[in-house]
């Protein structure tokens, strides 16, 4: 069985990787390693990767999908240099998917979930802005 901590890091350089390649990025975003963690469990208070503002992303690789609660971990976490939150997310042998604000859609709160195609054109409409 694969260590739960070793499985995330290499979600987060695999994800670091695919943002590089897909929006043609000059330096790879860098993991958080300021990210607190507790005992046993993993809680993290900040985002997983740095280096791509104004997104802060929260990195899950995983075949049970917890939405909501990944939803809540990065709301949670955003900071004045990453101010919009993504939660990015794969299962096995599946594309990456993507939850980001419904506010967007004028909704007060929630996410939505994006694959990867609307998610690479809203970055680069979001960037454009």
């Amino acid at each position: 069985m694969i260590n739960p901590r070793t499985k995330g890091a290499n979600a987060e350089r695999e994800f670091a990787t695919w943002l590089k390649i897909k929006f043609k990025l000059e330096h790879l975003p860098q993991r958080n390693l300021e990210q607190v963690r507790f005992g046993a469990h993993v809680h993290s208070t900040g985002f997983d990767l740095q280096g791509f503002p104004p997104f802060a992303f929260e990195v899950k690789r995983q075949e049970t999908l917890n939405r909501r609660s990944w939803w809540l971990q990065i709301v949670n976490s955003t900071t004045e240099e990453y101010p919009i939150p993504v939660v990015a997310f794969r299962q096995n042998r599946k594309k990456w998917r993507f939850l980001i604000s419904a506010q967007l859609i004028g909704l007060n709160n929630g996410f939505m979930e994006l694959e990867e195609r609307e998610f690479i054109r809203w970055v680069e409409h979001t960037l454009e802005l």
